[in-house]
């Protein structure tokens, strides 16, 4: 209640003032919570952007057994590869390297890289783009023999 002179006047609660404010609020708490969800997202599963910064990758830790599931089998590139490079653990590495594969100054225009990213290889399907990340990743850090 308001005192105003010798009137009294009652004061409504639930205004358009009040409700205005309420309504501001609720959008201001909505942009920030979306905000931290699409980090959130970010943080739980990295390694999706080919621009991000990318994280550490093993040869034969992480790649090897993506070329070992997917790609030398029989027919493939395996021992005696019908299609080169050989994918086998004991070649994989050489082939790639040394047959011309991979582009560690403009990672994205390598061969190896371009033929999982398109979904051409391997003829079984295309690989989890986790694993095409993966071989992205390893040729952005130097294509290294670990």
């Amino acid at each position: 209640m308001l005192y105003s002179g010798n009137r009294v006047r009652s004061v409504k609660y639930g205004t358009s003032k009040t409700n205005n404010m309420n309504f501001k609020m609720i959008i201001l708490f909505s942009v920030i919570l979306i905000g931290f969800s699409g980090c959130y997202k970010d943080i739980l599963s990295p390694g999706q952007d080919p621009t991000a910064p990318p994280q550490d990758v093993s040869f034969s830790g992480d790649l090897l057994p993506i070329f070992e599931g997917s790609c030398s089998t029989s027919g493939c590139h395996d021992a005696v590869p019908t299609h080169e490079p050989s994918l086998t653990a004991e070649n994989a590495y050489s082939a790639i390297i040394g047959g011309g594969y991979v582009n560690t100054l403009v990672p994205v225009n390598s061969i190896l890289y371009g033929e999982v990213k398109s979904g051409n290889m391997p003829p079984t399907g295309p690989l989890k783009p986790s694993d095409v990340q993966k071989i992205l990743d390893w040729i952005r850090n130097g294509a290294k023999n670990n």
